[in-house]
């Protein structure tokens, strides 16, 4: 019989820099563990824990590579979730213009750039240069956010 993490990384395509979940995921896509009969774990939690150390109370774990599937330890961090929400790598789903953070002003007929932290937003100005709108987002976002790869690798 297997032991719990035999069949665990059984389930794990390591080829690549990502190591891949390659069995069950929630709706949500992150891998899905059935550790036992009434157990289950996210996936990447799972690694992990038995690779790394417990998560802290009330903390997450961020997908520094921002693939869901991915459960290499070196691509997660612990992190709150304010943290977690810096590091977003997806739009949001009513973002029309494809850029993180800009949208289309039709009063002013301009790009709007701003930024949620806190739970507040900041507006950051209107821009005729859709290219003008995403800089402003990102050197906003670099001077709120302490966990935010993506805009760090952009300036």
């Amino acid at each position: 019989m297997k032991t719990v993490e035999e069949r665990f990384w059984q389930k794990v395509d390591k080829s690549g820099e990502c190591w891949l979940w390659t069995a069950a995921t929630y709706s949500n896509g992150y891998g899905h563990f059935g550790v036992n009969a009434t157990r289950g774990a996210l996936a990447h939690r799972f690694a992990w824990e038995l690779l790394v150390a417990p998560i802290p109370e009330g903390k997450m774990l961020d997908h520094e590579c921002h693939n869901r599937l991915c459960v290499n330890p070196q691509h997660l961090r612990v992190a709150t979730a304010k943290q977690n929400l810096e590091n977003q790598g997806v739009l949001r789903s009513d973002n029309k213009s494809g850029i993180r953070g800009v949208n289309w002003h039709p009063t002013a007929q301009k790009w709007r750039a701003r930024v949620t932290h806190n739970s507040k937003e900041h507006h950051v100005g209107l821009f005729a240069d859709k290219a003008e709108a995403e800089a402003a987002a990102i050197a906003k976002r670099n001077e709120l956010f302490t966990h935010n790869n993506l805009d760090r690798k952009a300036s």
